[in-house]
């Protein structure tokens, strides 16, 4: 007989009808995972709850969520939790264990369950708690800002190392984080899997750019940056605003996203800045078409899905050396520019002369399509669907 699995993906981060681009990325791989290890699947999504004088803004949408609901066919829990925004961070991990009890005992009556979480602090720790109280495996998968963050902080440290110890697998999206995550537990980095994105090759591929500006309204016949994330101050858009007064009076920077810091890099690249708000990932899609140079200025990255999605639209990529960007360029890209350029975070004149060299050379976006093929989700996917088969014990 087959043993039938349940993983239980359990992150505040995957994608609701409230926020159906957060964390998109956690479900494009665990559907995959999903499908070709025929587990069953369901999530458990759980809710900071703030106090009503601070529930504004994102803490205003949690507390919009539904309890339960069904998005793309995958089962997701929402239990709350009382969180003090800027208050009780260090108390976090435990206050979501205890709001998501109930959840994941009735996940676990009557299943085999491996609990997967995703982002370590607060869910990573909140998970290896709950899998202690209802004696079931769980696996750790670190994504970013969790470890190059949050870590800092002793506490949450000491947190995310002794989940570590306990977890059935800990794994990491890029090389670098691998690293980060075996001196922050102080466990060996044998034990420290990689476990890179993939990108979907189906969605982004060469596509007809023209079409693409046309469909977005975006002009047709300037070169176009393209930045593609949320506008805060670590992804470094304010930079690449401010690049452009260094650069040919025609280019102009395209995003994609929405945040607090576009003001300022509105501010920063006056109308030279076109800014396209939220879009769907097909959107995203068209915009690699339609634009000629990939810009991501970050300060700190994990594994960036927007950099292989690039390079598999054919978009020569131009970011800075940090986290796993190096490692998907190749580290270092070629130095024929094919591929784009590495600069430093924060130097707006480096990135101008990097975006003006880069731009200088015909790109082949055919040629830069077959490197990027490599980063498909077949490797990865089946890494993940061994990983879990053995979390488990036998039948």
């Amino acid at each position: 007989m087959v043993r039938v699995i349940d993983i239980v993906t359990f992150t505040s981060l995957f994608p609701s009808a409230l926020a159906p681009t957060h964390g998109l990325f956690v479900h494009e791989r665990m559907a995959r995972v999903v499908a070709a290890g025929g587990f069953g699947w369901q999530v458990i999504a759980p809710v900071p709850l703030a106090p009503w004088p601070l529930r504004f803004g994102a803490f205003l949408q949690h507390a919009r969520q539904p309890g339960r609901e069904v998005w793309r066919g995958v089962t997701i829990a929402h239990p709350r939790y009382r969180h003090w925004p800027g208050l009780s961070m260090r108390r976090q991990a435990r206050a979501m264990a205890r709001g998501a009890a109930a959840a994941i005992a009735a996940a676990a009556r009557d299943r085999q369950i491996v609990l997967d979480a995703h982002y370590l602090w607060p869910d990573g720790v909140a998970a290896a708690l709950l899998a202690r109280q209802f004696g079931v495996p769980y696996t750790l998968t670190a994504r970013g800002s969790d470890l190059n963050v949050l870590a800092k902080d002793p506490v949450v440290a000491a947190g995310i190392a002794d989940a570590a110890r306990g977890a059935r697998a800990c794994l990491a999206v890029s090389s670098p984080l691998c690293e980060r995550f075996a001196a922050v537990s102080g466990l060996p980095r044998e034990r420290i899997h990689l476990a890179r994105n993939g990108v979907d090759l189906e969605r982004f591929r060469v596509s007809d750019g023209p079409a693409a500006r046309q469909r977005l309204q975006l002009p047709p016949h300037v070169p176009l940056l393209l930045g593609v994330g949320r506008l805060v101050a670590g992804k470094g858009f304010d930079v690449a605003a401010t690049a452009l007064a260094s650069l040919s009076d025609d280019v102009r920077l395209v995003l994609v996203g929405d945040g607090p810091e576009r003001a300022a890099i509105a501010a920063a690249g006056g109308d030279r800045v076109l800014f396209l708000g939220t879009r769907t990932p097909d959107e995203v899609a068209d915009a690699m078409a339609a634009c000629d140079l990939l810009v991501l200025p970050s300060e700190r990255e994990g594994w960036p899905n927007v950099v292989t999605e690039a390079l598999a639209s054919g978009l020569r990529v131009v970011a800075t050396a940090v986290g796993g960007i190096p490692e998907i360029l190749g580290d270092p890209p070629p130095a024929d520019r094919s591929l784009g350029a590495l600069v430093p975070p924060r130097d707006a004149p480096a990135l101008a002369r990097a975006i003006g060299a880069v731009l200088a050379v015909p790109g082949d976006r055919q040629r830069v399509r077959a490197f990027a093929t490599r980063y498909g989700w077949h490797e990865p996917v089946q890494m993940l669907v061994d990983l879990f088969r053995s979390a488990t014990p036998g039948p």
